[in-house]
């Protein structure tokens, strides 16, 4: 059992990492669009390919972890494991991190629009990146430190 739980868990670091990466290659190359670097069209096709392949990675990194929760509740007893107090923590953790940083972003972006104006939907855009990938990485670390301290 214990061999399935860490693998189990394997699988989620795995499966998070890599739905974050594909939901940042996504969301990154959509934000250039704000750059106004739609004039050259090889640029513009060239990030609309990357944005596009983003979004797929992301999607189909998504689904997994969806079908692993679902797999876990056919498996009550790995779900407990899998959903300790620790691994609770952990999340509750990377929340307080993305609230605070969406918080700091949001006193950074009043001052600056004291003194320039802001694009709006650039603004809430980078908010929602921001706030989607700083806890997940947050996750990814504090998750990282747990694998280190078992070996």
């Amino acid at each position: 059992m214990a061999s399935e739980v860490t693998q189990l868990e394997k699988n989620r670091t795995t499966f998070i990492k890599r739905s974050l990466i594909g939901f940042a290659i996504w969301q990154l190359t959509y934000l250039i669009r704000y750059l106004h670097l739609d004039t050259v069209k090889l640029i513009t096709v060239f990030t609309a390919i990357i944005s596009v392949m983003g979004g797929i990675v992301w999607a189909y990194y998504l689904i997994k972890i969806v079908l692993l929760s679902f797999r876990m509740q056919k498996k009550r007893r790995f779900a407990i494991s899998l959903n300790n107090e620790y691994f609770q923590m952990i999340r509750l953790k990377s929340f307080t991190v993305g609230f605070w940083v969406i918080l700091g972003l949001v006193g950074i972006f009043f001052t600056l629009s004291l003194f320039v104006a802001l694009n709006i939907q650039l603004v809430l855009h980078l908010m929602l990146v921001v706030g989607v990938i700083s806890p997940l990485i947050y996750y990814l670390i504090l998750d990282k430190d747990e694998v280190l301290d078992d070996e």
